[in-house]
């Protein structure tokens, strides 16, 4: 993200500077080309009374012999204006990439250090949301156990308990899970299962999945290299999206090079489409959850190199994952 912040201040200090050396070189190459021009007739008045001067030519002139001097320093002239203006070119050139070389140079530093500051507050807001998340998680836990433990059925306060806590239970994973993408390294790809893995998760969602008509096709070596643990959780996190908004189909489709899932249902308004991985954004604001999942399931995906997109139309919405 900062990186991404500090190419585009870059970029924008070195337009500015680009249009800005543009214009005064064009200016300054046009003035003096222009100045040469104005000065060549000059010139060659001042050879031809020159050549006047000159008994022998002037008799070859009167004599109706072309003169051979005028058009040699006719051509001269031209010969030299031209190479003047063709090395007048070369040096604004020269200079305006030099300029420009600086000029990125000094932005690089400007930039690091502006944005300096705003990256550390970054990653202190970071560290302690992933801090409170991992602190907060035990007593959640533990409300969970004792919950369980107490075995109280039918008692309508102790089931909005139970609700709640799963609902807190979620959102604390989730700001974890989207504080750990910003401050882990990435892992690296190694040879994977990877149908095995996908099976894995598949098993988990099976109690949701029976309500679904859920259909896959796999097409895959027996490894392949990846990052398991991030392609499992972005996995994880569109199935999960699949199964709260499908009506009844949802289609997962893997091979060596990405994995598409698709959903019937409410198609995504195109408007919306650009910002559903932003974080905390939701297209239906009555729905559970507090949009991070999408959120972190991009996050992922940028972190690994790989690219995650959306589509909405005809009654289905897909996610799809390169890799």
């Amino acid at each position: 993200m900062f990186k991404n912040l500090r190419n585009r201040l870059i970029l924008i200090n070195l337009g500015i500077t680009t249009i800005v050396l543009v214009v005064v070189f064009a200016g300054i190459y046009v003035v003096l080309t222009r100045s040469a021009d104005e000065r060549a007739p000059e010139m060659m008045a001042w050879q031809e009374n020159s050549n006047d001067s000159n008994s022998v030519l002037g008799d070859i002139n009167n004599n109706g012999v072309p003169d051979i001097m005028e058009q040699l320093v006719t051509s001269t002239v031209k010969a030299e204006k031209q190479a003047a203006a063709n090395s007048l070119l070369i040096s604004l050139i020269v200079s305006g990439l030099a300029i420009e070389l600086i000029v990125a140079g000094v932005s690089y530093y400007l930039a690091e250090e502006a944005i300096k500051p705003v990256r550390e507050a970054y990653e202190s807001q970071k560290l302690f949301i992933a801090n409170a998340s991992h602190e907060i998680k035990t007593p959640l836990a533990a409300i969970s156990a004792n919950l369980e433990a107490a075995d109280i059925k039918g008692n309508r306060w102790i089931d909005n308990v139970e609700r709640e806590t799963a609902k807190l239970t979620a959102l604390n994973s989730e700001l974890l899970a989207l504080a750990r993408t910003d401050l882990v390294t990435v892992e690296s790809a190694e040879e994977t299962d990877l149908r095995l893995a996908i099976e894995e998760v598949i098993e988990s969602f099976a109690p949701r999945l029976k309500k679904h008509t859920f259909s896959k096709k796999i097409v895959l070596r027996e490894k392949i290299k990846i990052n398991r643990g991030d392609f499992v959780q972005i996995l994880s996190i569109l199935l999960d999206n699949a199964i709260k908004y499908s009506d009844k189909k949802i289609i997962l489709f893997v091979d060596e090079h990405k994995m598409a899932l698709s959903n019937d249902g409410a198609i995504i308004p195109a408007e919306a489409l650009s910002h559903i991985f932003e974080r905390f954004y939701q297209v239906d604001k009555s729905a559970e959850g507090v949009g991070l999942g999408l959120s972190i399931a991009k996050s992922l995906a940028d972190r690994d190199g790989w690219k995650l997109s959306a589509e909405s139309e005809a009654g289905m919405t897909k996610f799809v994952l390169e890799y």
